[in-house]
């Protein structure tokens, strides 16, 4: 579905810049190999995920001989030697509200173990709500174990072997993901994003032909699979087929222009092609975002924790749905838990602006540096909402103040520059403009706005010079062309 632009959003790009969408931008300098700086949807799990909390229940082959627990009221249950009893993890450094919900699943899975007429698809489904909140509470060792005891109950479901995969991935624990994956995938086998996560787990255990072979069959289920054209064009490339890299890759970018993930390993297949004109401007624009792969299976998995920061992820995955009501809501609750943290301040103060509350974002951005003066960013957004308003005085103080504590932030520093020169206070503006380029340039409206500048001001030879510059950046930019041609 094509996503459309709305005023709403033109408004919050206005405000933000490229705060929400994450703008990055990158080096162009040649790594030492082919795949360097490359990063699998394996490997982005684990770094999201980080190392996990240690959990006190051991993993999924934990402590031999131990029986799992009879539950309250000595009702037995069969034994399963190779697994540990399910125990709660350390929960006083986690926040109350989420504290409440671990130890509510927790006593739902006792209540299912009390009976002993419990059917094994009903306590493997207890166990895995207890597994999914402790996944999403970070506790991925504790959250493997409860997922173990599941696929034991169920062992002809591979939602159980899957998300163990997943709790094993987010641990740092590949052969475990590839065990997990490998077995779920004999269940199921005709389910895509098995695969693709199967074959980023080979890719980053250096198994690239297995990789190959991997993607080649979530391939051959979905010809139009992003993510499984990615997938095969990241294992031809550490493979050396740099012909056949390119040729995936660029179907995957077809299929899905928004994956910014894509853009680093095609450059790099560019590269070793020679083809160094083709791999400079995707460089420039490498980023994180995999290609979009529905997973119903892990999403179902997906538990949104009653904390701040959960909110605050759920806000911003709003916001860039433009979900503008969800975001709102999200943010609220968010600053319920945590009301000074100046974060869920600004992205609530951000979704009012996109939901058409003006006024109501103002009065959040405000309290924002009222709490926390030296955040730059509600500076920023509040000298843009000045600026909206024709508010000149008022947008060039608060320009100057995210200028102050966020020196390197181009945004500001060109906003500042642009209203410095409406104002004019044309040397001044340069000095702005000089070091928006510097930080970014491709900012083009900063070598614009500079030329500008530099021609009222008289000084022709320097705007020449300006030019000559920014051209070099921009060579095909028509206004730049035509201010240079005015100065001949």
């Amino acid at each position: 579905m094509t996503r459309t632009t709305t005023p709403a959003t033109c408004a919050l790009v206005a405000i933000l810049g490229c705060f929400v969408t994450g703008c990055s931008g990158g080096s162009s300098s040649t790594p030492s190999s082919a795949t360097e700086g490359t990063t699998t949807r394996a490997g982005a799990a684990d770094t999201a995920g980080g190392a996990g909390r240690a959990g006190g229940a051991g993993g999924a082959g934990g402590a031999g001989g131990t029986e799992r627990a009879g539950g309250a009221g000595g009702a037995g249950r069969t034994v399963t030697a190779s697994l540990a009893a399910v125990t709660l993890p350390d929960l006083s450094n986690v926040a109350a509200p989420v504290r409440v919900q671990v130890q509510a699943r927790d006593a739902a899975l006792r209540a299912v173990l009390a009976r002993t007429d419990a059917t094994g698809e009903e306590l493997a489904k207890y166990y895995g709500l207890l597994g999914d909140v402790l996944m999403a509470a970070t506790f991925f060792d504790d959250a493997r174990l409860c997922y173990a005891h599941a696929a034991a109950d169920d062992p002809q479901e591979a939602r159980w072997p899957y998300l163990l995969g997943h709790a094993a991935l987010r641990a740092g624990n590949r052969p475990a993901a590839l065990e997990a994956f490998t077995h779920a995938l004999s269940l199921e086998a005709g389910y895509l994003p098995m695969l693709v996560w199967l074959g980023d787990v080979q890719l980053d255990l250096g198994q690239n032909g297995e990789a190959q072979a991997t993607f080649a069959r979530a391939m051959a289920l979905d010809s139009r699979s992003a993510a499984a054209q990615f997938g095969a064009g990241r294992a031809a490339l550490a493979r050396g087929a740099y012909a056949e890299a390119v040729s995936y890759l660029e179907h995957a970018q077809q299929l899905d222009p928004r994956a910014t993930a894509i853009n680093y390993p095609l450059a790099m297949a560019y590269r070793r092609l020679g083809a160094g004109d083709k791999a400079e401007p995707l460089l420039q624009k490498r980023g994180s975002a995999a290609p979009a792969m529905p997973d119903p299976l892990l999403q179902s998995a997906d538990v949104v924790l009653d904390s701040a920061v959960s909110h605050e992820a759920l806000g911003m995955q709003a916001l860039r749905a433009q979900d503008w009501p969800g975001a709102v809501k999200a943010f609220r609750r968010g600053l319920e838990l945590a009301p000074d943290d100046p974060s869920l301040r600004y992205w609530l103060a951000s979704a009012l602006i996109a939901s058409g509350d003006a006024a109501g974002a103002e009065r959040e951005f405000r309290d924002v540096v009222r709490r926390h003066p030296d955040y730059a960013k509600a500076h920023f957004s509040l000298g843009a909402l000045n600026d909206q308003r024709g508010r000149r005085d008022e947008a060039l103080r608060e320009y100057t103040a995210a200028v102050q504590y966020a020196p390197n932030m181009p945004e500001a520093r060109l906003r500042l520059a642009e209203t410095l020169r409406v104002a004019g206070q044309l040397r001044e503006a340069m000095v702005q403009y000089e070091a928006a380029v510097q930080l970014d340039p491709t900012q083009v409206a900063a070598w614009i706005g500079g030329s500008q500048a530099l021609i009222k001001l008289g000084d022709q030879q320097q705007a020449r010079d300006w030019l000559t510059r920014a051209r070099k950046v921009h060579p095909t930019n028509p206004t730049l062309a035509a201010i240079a041609g005015s100065l001949h």
